[in-house]
């Protein structure tokens, strides 16, 4: 069954007693369904890790491999860099009071009456915070103030906040509105006058100049280490950790905090008995064997061992190739209704595609019913003509290239998921985009001792393709057909089982010049 837990501000609540609530509250829902089913999945999953207890080596050569394999990671230690984690404090809820004078002091929460997103300090102590029915949080706190989402104001100040992390480092790393994280060891290069505690105590200052909110700040020698020390002095506090009680500190921490294990891993160690971090390195013989492909992350965490950012993962590198728009639909009354948020949906998302000067070459439309379920249906919206050159040889004729046309398609793909907004109020207030969750495999210093073999051997084709985009006549051609196709795909769906709609463009391409065109 789903719960809540600890969040900073909730010191004096019962969280016991506002998971029996919500329990209860859950009853006959199908969101209770959904949560059963993936119990129920959890439970096969773990049962059949287990099955693989008695598979376990119990032999010195096993365990020599394996305490090798622990020593070659910690001996490749890079500990020499400075990292800053910066977490805005209830940031949504403190946009609206930022834009609100009067909400200050009372009881405020981001969301809807069905799921909350955020809440402030204020409402935290009556229990209220992201993840929560808002219904529910009105029985906590009746004098609550529920406000719906304006994500676009929050990025709009989320931007404020960026170019103010570029000042201390042009690659800075922010995975979603309300958190980033800096690499201040050539800033403190520059400055030798300046400590880490110095840097985040002028990041505050900046930060609350420039927008008068708040925020959060773990000083250590990994993103991971400073994103957990960040969470410690909540709310507008900072935490520094010296490297030199990294290992000490990681080891105290609940395997909970790890990002990247994920709900189900979680589940898995504690079924075996593990709690904390430090309980992974005495079972890494077990580990090891059982999770594999988790292993390097897993081991990396619990040595303290920083896993730095790769260009790949710096979000100033990132070229957008996807907008996505979706709304809950629980209060529409009619047909009418439904067409007029799918309008204001493919409205927001056409201007940010003229915006960015891209053509999307897809259209994903989203549906969600009622009990959880998805269809995503699939549209191409851009034909393509790959054409192959062969390479004449001595002994070939003259061949002329080939061409091949894609159409239009449309594929139905089931996906039981919750929808977005309850993906981020339980776990974060925007997308996750992770700098550490994923890990690389190694940190700059150390070589990768995993590689990918296959049976197979391929030769290079001597064949040259080249993919031509077929782009529409104009961009109000390239709207229309969005529109219809998005449209045209409820028509055949009563808006009483529609939960959820969206849609997303994906795989942005440049809006091509008329010099391109004619060349």
């Amino acid at each position: 069954m789903n719960s809540l837990e600890f969040k900073a501000g909730m010191e004096k609540v019962d969280i016991e007693s506002i998971n029996s609530m919500l329990k209860q509250f859950s009853v006959g829902t199908h969101f209770q369904e959904k949560l059963e089913r993936d119990s129920k999945r959890t439970r096969e999953y773990i049962e059949g890790i287990l099955s693989k207890l008695n598979e376990i080596p119990d032999t010195e050569e096993y365990q020599e491999k394996v305490d090798s394999y622990l020593t070659e990671l910690t001996s490749k230690i890079d500990q020499s860099r400075t990292f800053i984690h910066i977490d805005m404090d209830a940031f949504y809820a403190n946009v609206e009071e930022m834009d609100n004078k009067e909400l200050i002091g009372h009881p405020v929460a981001v969301g809807s009456i069905d799921m909350l997103v955020t809440s402030n300090y204020t409402a935290r102590a009556y229990g209220v915070r992201s993840g929560l029915p808002g219904l529910l949080a009105m029985k906590l706190c009746p004098h609550l103030i529920i406000l719906p989402s304006r994500m676009d104001r929050y990025r709009e100040v989320s931007s404020i906040i960026r170019n103010i992390l570029y000042k201390y480092d042009k690659n800075y790393v922010s995975p979603s509105l309300d958190e980033g994280c800096i690499d201040i060891t050539e800033y403190l290069k520059d400055n030798e006058n300046l400590t880490g505690i110095d840097i985040a105590n002028q990041l505050q200052n900046d930060i609350f100049e420039k927008t008068t909110l708040t925020c959060s700040m773990g000083i250590s020698c990994s993103p991971l280490l400073s994103k957990i020390s960040s969470e410690i002095n909540k709310p507008n506090g900072y935490f520094y950790l010296d490297r030199q009680y990294s290992q000490e500190f990681i080891k105290t921490i609940q395997i909970k905090k790890l990002p990247g294990i994920g709900k189900v891993r979680q589940e898995l160690l504690k079924t075996l008995g593990l709690e904390f971090v430090s309980d992974i390195i005495e079972h890494r013989y077990e580990l090891y064997y059982l999770l594999p492909e988790q292993r390097d992350l897993l081991f990396k965490h619990a040595l303290a061992i920083p896993i730095f950012p790769n260009k790949s993962s710096f979000r100033i590198n990132k070229k957008k190739t996807m907008i996505s728009k979706e709304k809950n639909c629980k209060e529409l009354y009619d047909e009418k209704d439904l067409e007029d948020l799918m309008k204001s949906l493919f409205d927001k998302a056409i201007e940010m595609l003229l915006f960015e000067n891209k053509y999307a070459t897809t259209l994903i439309v989203k549906v969600q019913d009622f009990s959880f379920k998805v269809i995503n249906y699939s549209y191409q919206l851009i034909l393509t003509t790959t054409t192959t050159t062969i390479p004449l040889t001595t002994n070939s004729i003259p061949t002329l290239p080939i061409i091949t046309t894609s159409t239009i398609n449309s594929n139905n793909n089931n996906d039981d998921d919750i929808s977005t907004e309850e993906k981020e109020c339980i776990t974060k207030e925007e997308e996750i985009d992770s700098y550490y969750l994923d890990s690389p495999p190694s940190s700059p210093s150390i070589s990768s001792s995993s590689s990918s073999s296959s049976s197979y051997s391929f030769k290079q084709s001597p064949c040259k393709l080249k993919k031509t985009f077929i782009y529409p006549n104009n961009f109000n051609e390239h709207s229309e057909k969005i529109w219809k196709l998005f449209i045209n795909t409820t028509e055949n769906i009563s808006f009483e089982k529609i939960r959820c709609i969206g849609l997303k463009l994906i795989n942005l391409i440049n809006i091509p010049s008329i010099d391109n065109l004619e060349n």
